[in-house]
């Protein structure tokens, strides 16, 4: 290959300028660049990628200490080596202070800071700090001399993350237009390397949907979009707009929505995951009639939420069901008094042979929903985590009464991250390689053997 011929100096730029994944694959295609690349001291941290889920935040918070709310930005990473499957996740979490914010008078000296400066040169950056700092998982502050300067040194952290490391989930929380502008015009001059990752968006509804998918960093597409929080009506338009029928996961927040019992297997049937925590114009007992479909229907695997109003069970739901297609369970709640609440969830078998779940969620003792899913992924886990994501105390580690055989079995490993790995729609950004897989980039033993022919370059650090 022409890159095995050139000088190795050269040879070297080139493939630190290449995308860490990109770098492993092509040191793989001959021996010479493999134990070049394990010899360069830059070249061999590239090797020992980092996995990283990633959350960045846009938006306003209630700081006590503060007068007003204040705006936020930051970045949470949770992390691990690309090899080490056992261990859990650490997390680290970089906060972009600017003047005029009052938390900056607030904040504690102690916190680790990040210049900005740095962010203007990638490699030193992640090769000199990134790595000796964020390997103990903890808080640090990078100041900015304005929000707008904030808003375009995120994203140049962000792009780094991206080119380093391997982003396998990325969430962001856009609820402040300003921000989001600035780092999307940062991110149309300087596009991210996503290769095939689809970011999961939460945007308030003014945002301009058409305008909104147009930045690079979507060139992808989205794999989950969340909206709400306030009504505009801008959003009005909106409601049936295609790029839901393209989006894996759908979920609306405290809207006042249009959609029918039609639309849920109309303009959303192929919606592997669609949520209305939301009033909508679905009626109660349209809901038995949606779980009906589910019985009579074949469906694909597929999440479904529905909020209502009144005091329902989940056997309120099954009433258009034969009573032998399902089975109740019990479950204490939460809620602590002279004698325990029992709950129940149902499992049910259609006419298919398929198996779903049906659990009615309580959320601050206010909001109910019925929540709908394939018992393929309806673990113990999975249930923790749903009502964790929702900050519902239904249910307690230690208040089942169930039996395990009752619950799907996970696919997840104990040990791994229950945030991805227990997620039915959760997928690695990059199926072409397995980062549980440490023979990933290691796949020839013969490449272990020291090549004499190649000179030792790595960094004295």
């Amino acid at each position: 290959m022409i890159l095995d011929e050139l000088p190795l100096e050269l040879m070297r730029e080139v493939l630190l300028d290449l995308h860490t994944v990109d770098i492993i694959r092509t040191v793989k295609c001959t021996h010479r660049l493999y134990q070049f690349a394990k010899a360069d001291g830059a070249l061999s941290r590239r090797l020992q990628y980092r996995v990283l889920n990633v959350h960045l935040c846009l938006g306003e918070t209630v700081y006590t200490k503060c007068d007003n709310p204040v705006l936020r930005l930051y970045l949470d990473a949770k992390f691990r080596r690309a090899n080490d499957v056992r261990t859990r996740w650490k997390s680290s979490r970089f906060d972009f202070c600017f003047e005029g914010d009052c938390r900056s008078t607030h904040r504690n000296d102690q916190t680790p800071k990040i210049e900005s400066c740095l962010l203007d040169h990638p490699s030193f950056f992640y090769d000199r700090h990134f790595l000796k700092l964020y390997e103990d998982g903890t808080k640090f502050d990078i100041n900015n001399v304005s929000l707008d300067d904030a808003a375009i040194n995120c994203a140049k952290l962000l792009n780094i993350l991206m080119k380093f490391c391997v982003i396998r989930k990325l969430i962001m929380d856009l609820g402040n237009d300003h921000m989001w502008d600035k780092m999307n015009a940062f991110f149309n001059a300087n596009p991210p390397n996503l290769r095939i990752l689809q970011p999961c968006v939460s945007i308030p509804p003014r945002i301009n949907l058409d305008d909104f998918l147009m930045g690079s960093i979507f060139s992808n597409g989205l794999a989950e979009i969340s909206i709400g929080n306030e009504f505009q009506s801008i959003f009005a338009d909106t409601y049936h707009h295609e790029v839901f029928r393209r989006i894996p996961s759908v979920s609306f927040y405290t809207m006042d929505l249009p959609y029918t019992y039609e639309d849920v297997f109309g303009f959303f049937k192929d919606t592997k995951k669609l949520s209305f925590h939301s009033e909508t114009r679905i009626l109660e007992e349209q809901i038995c009639q949606i779980v009906q479909h589910f019985y009579e229907v074949k469906q694909n695997e597929r999440v479904l939420e529905i909020q209502f109003d009144e005091d329902f069970l989940v056997k309120d739901f099954l009433t258009l069901i034969p009573e032998e297609a399902y089975s109740l369970h019990l479950v204490r709640s939460g809620i602590v008094g002279p004698e325990p609440e029992t709950r129940t969830w149902a499992k049910m078998t259609d006419k298919f042979g398929g198996r779903w779940a049906l659990v009615v969620i309580i959320v601050d003792d206010c909001w109910r929903f019925l929540h709908i899913c394939s018992m393929k992924c309806f673990t113990e886990d999975y249930l923790f985590n749903l009502c964790d994501d929702l900050s519902c105390e239904q249910f307690n580690s230690d208040q089942f009464d169930f039996n395990q055989s009752d619950f799907g079995q996970s696919d997840s490993d104990s040990d791994s991250d229950s945030d991805s790995d227990s997620d039915p729609f959760y997928s690695d950004s990059d199926p072409s390689y397995s980062d549980s897989d440490p023979s990933y980039y290691d796949s020839d033993p013969s490449y272990y053997d020291s090549d004499p022919s190649v000179p030792d370059t790595s960094d004295s650090d």
